[in-house]
């Protein structure tokens, strides 16, 4: 309120000096006649009215003007930074109330961990590879090199000396990556396994993170179960029994590693990697986490959640996984089919007389008539009971081990 009267009363005195001025111009005309000898006639003539009435408003623009010029003045030297300085008082104020105070604490707290974190990767047995490096072996990342495409990044086939190939995961620049790039690192920097995908080193340089993998020559499974038209992929059933095996193997021995148990919680076809010989490697554990075996409860997105809770949902992924094998259909695109296969085998309580009567309408017709249809029936068991809606009621990991390396040494009784 004080700033509007102050602005005005301004506007009132500049209005005041144009007048003035218009008022002044008026008169100096006047006094250019009487020097002249004569005076208005009270006749009234066109020619003296004219000189005035220009006279009048030439005057009154250039006061209108000079009053414009001196608000806008006034404005830009006093309003403006008297607003900033209320803007930055606001934002000192919202600084000091409590969540804003609680959000830089945990800001700051998760910026320490990660310098903690970054500063142990030194120590680790896994390789410091510069930018510079992994862009020469790219080409410069170029568009040909490029294996992969997925929501964290780009992954590349590079060339590095001595005929060596390896896969390079450029990381997007989002800030939420920076934990799954550390988790990811974290983990695989600790565990090797046969049917994990081994991690040969990382570059940590300004803004760029990049993961370097060893190079899988069959690509990923999913473009396998789903190519693309004119691609001739067809995966036969041994390979199919191999590869789920190995991957419930892989994830039975991070669930009860000695010392560090771990649920994936990120499984999908995409992210199985294939060696030369169609083994199974399993890769993307930036969602993984650790399971707390001394505290049973640990917090997942302000969602209470039991280590039991993790491990019974990598086993659901993993039916979804097995159905996906055994159907050919891809779940993210064609989710309608998953829900009503699940939920025919759910009700039936996976029973084989009446997963029969659903297989030859849901399984991967190359699958059918090889002389191994009793296998699939199982396979597909197998599957349901893994996603059974109640967690307690999915087998271990072990469990769905011990079956499918069943299936896969041709002994399908041991199912029961």
């Amino acid at each position: 309120m004080a700033l509007n009267a102050k602005l005005a009363l301004l506007l009132t005195l500049s209005l005041s000096v144009a007048s003035n001025i218009g008022y002044s111009s008026l008169q100096e005309n006047n006094a250019s006649d009487d020097e002249l000898g004569g005076r208005l006639s009270s006749v009234p003539s066109k020619a003296p009215w004219t000189k005035v009435d220009s006279s009048f408003k030439s005057g009154f623009v250039i006061g209108y003007v000079f009053s414009a010029v001196s608000i806008l003045t006034i404005y830009l030297s006093y309003c403006v930074p008297w607003a900033r300085l209320n803007k930055r008082k606001r934002n000192k104020v919202m600084m000091k109330t409590p969540m804003m105070t609680s959000l830089m604490e945990r800001q700051e707290k998760k910026r320490k961990e990660a310098d903690i974190q970054i500063s142990s990767l030194d120590q680790m047995s896994i390789a410091r590879i510069s930018f510079a490096e992994l862009q020469k072996a790219t080409n410069s990342f170029d568009r040909g090199k490029v294996i992969g495409v997925g929501k964290t990044g780009t992954v590349y086939k590079a060339a590095h000396p001595h005929l060596r190939f390896t896969a390079v995961k450029r990381l997007f620049d989002l800030k939420h990556l920076e934990k799954q790039f550390l988790s990811e690192l974290m983990i695989l920097g600790r565990f090797t396994h046969k049917n994990i995908v081994p991690l040969l080193g990382f570059c940590l340089e300004s803004r760029e993170r990049l993961l370097v993998y060893q190079y899988m020559p069959n690509g990923n499974l999913y473009d396998w179960l789903h190519p693309l038209k004119g691609e001739p992929k067809i995966m036969e059933w041994h390979f199919r029994v191999n590869i789920a095996a190995g991957i419930a193997r892989g994830l039975a021995w991070l669930h009860n590693h000695n010392t560090l148990q771990l649920a994936h919680l990120n499984l999908s076809s995409s992210c199985i990697l294939l060696d030369k010989n169609f083994e199974p490697r399993i890769s993307n554990f930036g969602r993984a986490m650790h399971i707390m075996t001394s505290n049973a409860r640990i917090f997942m997105a302000n969602i209470e959640m039991s280590e039991w809770d993790l491990t019974k949902r990598d086993v659901h992924q993993l039916g979804v996984l097995l159905l996906e094998l055994i159907t050919g259909e891809d779940p993210f695109n064609n989710s309608g089919f998953y829900h009503s296969l699940e939920g025919k085998l759910v009700q039936n309580n996976c029973l084989l007389s009446t997963v029969s009567a659903a297989l030859y309408c849901a399984v991967d017709k190359s699958l059918l008539g090889q002389g191994f249809d009793r296998e699939v029936l199982y396979f597909l068991k197998v599957a349901c009971n893994c996603i059974q809606p109640v967690p307690n009621r999915r087998p271990t990991m072990v469990e769905v081990c011990k079956m499918l390396m069943a299936i896969k040494n041709t002994h399908p009784d041991i199912l029961g």
